[in-house]
């Protein structure tokens, strides 16, 4: 607010004057009392404002004055208030308006910068200023030497009087952000709230390269040491964070941002797309899939009576997740590229997967680039499973993305649900009422039919005993096609991506960054579509497209 007309301002005049009037009622207790306080109030501030170019918290500054005028107005009366609080007679005879409201103003910078100090350093200089303890007691009840106490007031002084001296220089720009972030593998008890608060998610990304104290990070957020204590503690737990220098913490895990992913799909663009060997095996791998699919079909599994194209689009990932998996497993044994996933602290053992959000982020690739990748790359799957029992490949896809904003993966319940169906259906049982229930909710979401009172399941679900011959099956095409027979690919992926993954992270962090997002279980389907090898999906096939159930007990 510059150079304000408070006088000729009647909104200005609305807003304060109703509670500057309220003010001096509750002060003074009388209509009569607070009328004469309320102008001397208003008085102040008609000469006190022009003094000031710029007052950037005028509900600060107008309580400012508030209280100097109540406390002057206690001396002049004081005969009447005997039983007045002496802390509301907060100015000295020869302290004018303006001095107080710059030695108040000076008190609540002087507030801030303690609340942004270590919980070490606001410990000592409470007990130091406030509680007027010496630094002999302080040691004592910190358990520190009294010659470490006094540094630390050395230090703390320096602090504050660099930051005092500093703040109208202070760089206000610092935008907060969000984190989309989830994990991979299994969750423990602890949950630290990355992508779910928005204070843990800007602590990790101003700590993501440089280390910073505590009071840095407290400072540029603007927000109290003491909060953000409890998260670095549990962060740190996690390994999420690392300390560094003793007294610096630096994130520990990759944030993919938009410009990472777009070299990635640069890869796939150009692999994909003008790869002569990439493309000879994909042609390699339908061929073998497609010589043995009388005899996958020929295991009767609920579901082998689907169209065959679209139970390919189902066998066919499977299949390159498997031979994914064992030449993910090939290069891990290579030393410049080996992974393991982390084992947490609280039982659990996962990777963490954030992304930062960039809603103003203007991409590198070009829109037919854009519109190639959003189809071949696999934009989410789900390795879904009930421990020792029910296992599920599930997988979003471009085309279910077409017709549907997002489907629900499958997990623990679910599958039991389902394999409650298929064995009524093997067995051709009489369903029970919660059955008939069970039986609606999956009708509705596409998964099956009901015709004549007959249940078709619309998805591929394997028993046992079916799962074991079509793992058979599956071992003889990958000896066939080779353990290695993605390794090329992968590796090339790793060596280009390792480049935009910083050096700060991690081996082990780095490693799984640069191999964790490269597959082509999605690929494969849409390149032999895009040949008009395998039929592309119908809009109701989209709904349930790239499912796969099977039993492994």
């Amino acid at each position: 607010m510059k150079d304000i007309d408070i006088v000729n301002n009647d909104e200005f005049v609305d807003k304060y004057s109703k509670e500057i009037l309220a003010f001096a009622y509750n002060k003074t207790g009388n209509i009569y009392d607070a009328e004469d306080l309320s102008q001397e109030i208003l008085i102040s501030l008609f000469t006190s404002i022009p003094k000031y170019s710029k007052i950037e918290n005028m509900d600060g500054f107008v309580y400012t004055i508030c209280y100097h005028c109540w406390s002057n107005f206690l001396r002049k009366n004081k005969k009447h208030w005997n039983n007045t609080d002496i802390d509301d007679i907060i100015i000295s005879d020869d302290c004018d308006v303006q001095t107080e409201v710059e030695n108040a103003i000076f008190i609540e910078k002087m507030k801030k910068e303690i609340a942004y100090l270590s919980k070490l350093h606001r410990d000592i200089i409470t007990m130091s200023y406030y509680d007027n303890k010496t630094s002999g007691q302080i040691s004592k009840e910190l358990n520190i030497s009294d010659s470490t106490v006094r540094w630390h007031l050395v230090e703390i002084r320096k602090k504050l009087k660099g930051r005092i001296e500093n703040m109208n220089n202070e760089n206000l720009n610092y935008k907060p952000i969000k984190l989309n972030a989830g994990w991979s593998g299994r969750s423990g008890r602890t949950t630290r709230g990355i992508g779910q608060y928005r204070l843990v998610d800007n602590i990790c990304w101003l700590c993501y390269g440089k280390p910073l104290t505590i009071e840095e990070i407290a400072q540029k957020l603007s927000v109290a040491a003491a909060f953000i204590e409890p998260h670095l503690e549990e962060l740190v737990f996690m390994d999420d964070m690392k300390v560094v220098d003793g007294n610096k913490y630096q994130t520990n895990f990759f944030i993919r941002t938009r410009a990472f992913l777009d070299e990635s799909a640069k890869y796939y663009i150009n692999q994909i797309g003008s790869n002569i060997a990439i493309k000879e095996k994909f042609n390699k791998l339908y061929e073998e899939i497609e010589k043995r699919y009388d005899d996958i079909k020929a295991i009767d599994f609920a579901g082998s009576d689907l169209d065959k194209d679209f139970l390919l689009w189902a066998l066919i990932p499977f299949l390159v997740r498997r031979l994914e998996n064992k030449s993910n497993d090939i290069i891990k044994q290579k030393k410049e590229y080996f992974y393991c996933m982390p084992k947490r602290k609280d039982g659990g053992e996962h990777w963490i997967r954030a992304f930062l959000q960039e809603d103003e982020y203007v991409g590198t690739l070009s829109k037919e680039g854009e519109e190639f990748f959003e189809k071949y790359i696999c934009s989410g799957w789900s390795d879904a499973w009930l421990p020792n029992e029910i296992c599920s490949l599930q997988i979003s896809s471009y085309a279910t993305k077409q017709v549907c904003a997002g489907r629900d993966f499958l997990y623990g319940n679910s599958l039991q649900e389902i394999s409650r169906i298929v064995e009524i259906i093997k067995n051709n049982l009489t369903p029970g009422e919660f059955d008939k229930r069970i039986i609606a909710k999956y009708e509705e979401m596409g998964y099956l039919k009901v015709e004549d009172g007959k249940i078709k399941i619309l998805i591929p679900y394997f028993k046992k005993d079916e799962y074991d011959k079509l793992d058979k099956i599956f071992i003889e095409i990958e000896n066939n096609l080779g353990d290695d027979f993605f390794v090329d690919c992968i590796e090339g992926y790793i060596k280009t991506m390792k480049s935009h993954i910083p050096e700060f992270l991690p081996d082990n962090e780095r490693n799984y960054a640069a191999s964790g997002d490269i597959t082509f279980i999605t690929a494969i389907p849409y390149y032999l579509a895009d040949k008009n090898i395998l039929r592309y999906p119908t809009d109701e096939e989209a709904k349930r497209l790239c499912i796969i159930i099977y039993e492994i007990k």
